[in-house]
This record gives structure tokens, sequence and C-alpha cells, in this order.
């Protein structure tokens, strides 16, 4: 069983506390609709490591492992996934977390495994949720070859309605 949290300290100085598998099962099943749906965009505000994160993109991968064009397709899952943490090592391990979870779901070539690296470096972002205006986040476009970065997106934009991401 993993430990709820990584140090008393970060429990202190950052409320750092991490939800558990079941609850984060029991969670993601009351979204299970959304949680299925490879392009629905999930936004992670406190994200730690990717606990919540790792089983979303697990059942978006889960709901299209027969696509015919599953290369693609699971780099949209990826894409429609952001995380913003406060601990920059929260940020690097849910990057690799992420990363390993596609990256297990199917045989890709190395322009797809670079493509899905840069989707996690600008979708899981090192920041402070309560200082939206620092955070820039991007919608992705994608062609039958794969991914490329559309329009970026002030964070405070997003919260106040004046900006929206676009997967489609």
């Amino acid at each position: 069983m993993k430990s709820q949290i990584k140090s008393r300290e970060r429990v202190s100085q950052h409320g750092e506390v991490f939800t558990a598998e079941r609850e984060v099962k029991a969670m993601c099943s009351l979204v299970s609709k959304q949680c299925g749906d490879y392009k629905a965009t999930f936004l992670e505000p406190a994200c730690g490591d990717g606990n919540f994160l790792a089983e979303i993109l697990s059942r978006k991968l889960q709901a299209i492992e027969s696509a015919p064009d599953y290369s693609v397709n699971s780099l949209v899952a990826l894409s429609s996934l952001y995380g913003i943490d406060i601990q920059s090592d929260n940020v690097e391990a849910c990057r690799d977390r992420l990363y390993k979870i596609w990256e297990k779901s199917g045989d890709f070539d190395d322009r797809t495994k670079f493509q899905a690296r840069y989707i996690l470096l600008t979708n899981i972002v090192h920041g402070d949720f309560l200082k939206p205006e620092r955070i820039i986040l991007y919608d992705w476009e994608f062609d039958s070859q794969g991914a490329a970065r559309g329009k970026d997106h002030n964070l405070s934009s997003l919260i106040t309605g004046q900006g929206v991401l676009n997967l489609e």
C-alpha cells in the first residue's frame, strides 16, 4: 500500500496528502462516462504524482484499445489531461508515471514517443493553482501523423470563462 504522505514537513508546509487508490477509483467511477471518453478534458489543480490522472488515463486508453488509429487517439487521450502541482518533484513523478502508462499501452515509434513526452511537458506543470495568471496551458491539434501544439491559454482566462480549451 502506497503511503499517503511523503513527509510530515510537506504536510505541514503544503498540506500535501495523497488520495488513496481505493478513493481514486471510487471517485472516477462517479464520472465513468467522462473517464472513458478519450477526448474529455480533465484538469487536476493539485495533481501530486498523478493518482487521479493515472487512473483517468488508464480508463481512456482502455476505452480506445481496439481503435484502428490507436497511436493518434492515445495522444489525444494524453493531451486531454492537465495537471498542476506546487512541488516540482511531484510534477516530474506525474509526467513519468503517465508516460509509462501510455508507453506500455501500445507499440509506438520514436516520433510518437517524443510527442507524448512533449505533451506531458506542457500539460503537467509546476505552479500554484491559486496564482493562475502564471500558468499557461495549451490546446492540441492532431492530424493523421500525431500532435501539434495549438493555441496557448493563460489559466486565469480559462477560470474566468474568457478562454476555452478546444481539443476537437
